[in-house]
């Protein structure tokens, strides 16, 4: 706007000059005739040689300038403007190509000059268009965006250097051979510049609020448990966060719970926020999972680059664990499986976004030799089970 008003000032300002001059060369040519008029009958004696100077001549010639230029300035300007605007267009419509390819290179190579110009919206236009002519499919490149922008860009955290340690299989009731449950173990930690204060840990058993809770993600990670009867959601023996660390120091948390669900939350500190500085989070709780249930799973609930998992599972009551990846792309992650030393090891080095996860399913020594089809009615989480 500014640039627009100084263009506008110094348009007037060409005018302006260019009818002062016009105006001059017109005075000054009447006052010439007037002279040549009134020292064409006098005796000068001594400067008779001033007869000679054709001063009738020079202010016809300097009126008829400065009558010419005004007609030329009032007559002529706005044919002017026009030629000059349309040599302008036909000069940007010839060097469109050269123009355009040159933006495309800017924004291709020069990351800061595409910054300096960038908004959101303007990227995210940028993206769906080149998915939509890199697929031939301006609808499904609109889609694949839509779903990366859910996954990645709306994450306000991103995990680094992730490991989760899991132990699966320890009843906590011994003595007891028809215990239905086992004992789940898991400790995640990872590297992160954590971006909300409060860190909340939900189980519910409501499908509606589980739902909600996912929806909204943000600062809480959330379980869902089927309502199963004799055992309440909201009892710690079925979920309890164990321990929260940053950089190794333990972090208090408190526990709320209701009819259909408990939450933890943990208070990472407002100086923690502020500093925007990596830390190492680590955090581990415990749950109860249906020895039938025959499937646990270890979901992503941030983009995570790099992970590492080990579980290991009680042999006198698994006979076998397998491992299935629903999250690496490409050529996978690398899985080892050991029987011997009742482990097994996941460890994927790319990129991992939310919706993914692992699943592990086991086969019970009671059922060795038997023909089972794996059920998925276990736990079921948006992140870690």
């Amino acid at each position: 706007m500014t640039r627009r008003k100084t263009t506008d000032l110094n348009h007037r300002l060409r005018k302006l000059k260019a009818a002062l001059l016009a105006v001059s060369l017109t005075l000054a040519g009447i006052l010439l005739m007037m002279l040549n008029g009134w020292i064409e009958h006098l005796k000068l004696g001594d400067w008779e040689w001033l007869h000679s100077i054709p001063l009738g001549e020079l202010g016809g010639t300097l009126f008829g300038a400065g009558l010419l230029s005004t007609l030329f300035e009032y007559s002529f300007r706005k044919e002017q403007e026009e030629a000059t605007v349309e040599q302008f267009r036909q000069t940007l419509h010839d060097e469109a190509p050269a123009l355009r390819d040159a933006v495309i290179e800017a924004f291709r190579f020069q990351r800061q000059d595409l910054e300096r110009i960038a908004t959101p919206q303007l990227l995210d236009d940028l993206a769906e268009t080149s998915l939509g002519l890199r697929f031939g499919d301006k609808a499904f490149g609109r889609e694949v965006y839509s779903d990366i922008r859910h996954q990645a860009i709306a994450a306000e955290e991103r995990w680094y250097d992730a490991r989760v340690d899991a132990t699966l299989g320890i009843p906590r009731v011994r003595g007891k051979a028809s215990n239905p449950f086992f004992d789940l173990h898991v400790r995640w930690e990872y590297t992160v510049v954590p971006r909300h204060r409060f860190r909340k840990f939900a189980v519910v058993s409501d499908r509606q609020r589980y739902d909600q809770l996912v929806a909204e993600r943000g600062e809480t990670s959330v379980w869902y448990r089927r309502p199963v009867p004799g055992l309440e959601v909201n009892d710690p023996e079925v979920f309890a966060l164990e321990q929260f660390t940053i950089n190794g120091r333990s972090i208090d948390f408190s526990r709320q719970a209701d009819d259909v669900s408990q939450v933890y939350t943990v208070d990472l500190g407002q100086d923690t926020i502020e500093q925007g500085q990596s830390v190492v989070v680590a955090f581990s709780f415990r749950t109860l999972v249906p020895r039938d249930g025959h499937v646990v799973h270890i979901n992503i609930d941030r983009p995570t680059k790099g992970l590492d998992v080990e579980l290991t599972y009680d042999s006198s009551s698994i006979k076998r664990l397998r491992l299935m990846d629903f999250a690496s792309r490409g050529d996978g992650g690398r899985i080892s499986e050991e029987p011997e030393t009742s482990v097994v090891r996941y460890r994927y080095d790319g990129w991992l976004f939310p919706r993914a996860g692992l699943v592990f399913a086991w086969t019970l020594a009671t059922e060795a030799g038997q023909q089972h089809q794996p059920t998925h009615n276990g736990t079921r989480s948006s992140k870690a089970a």
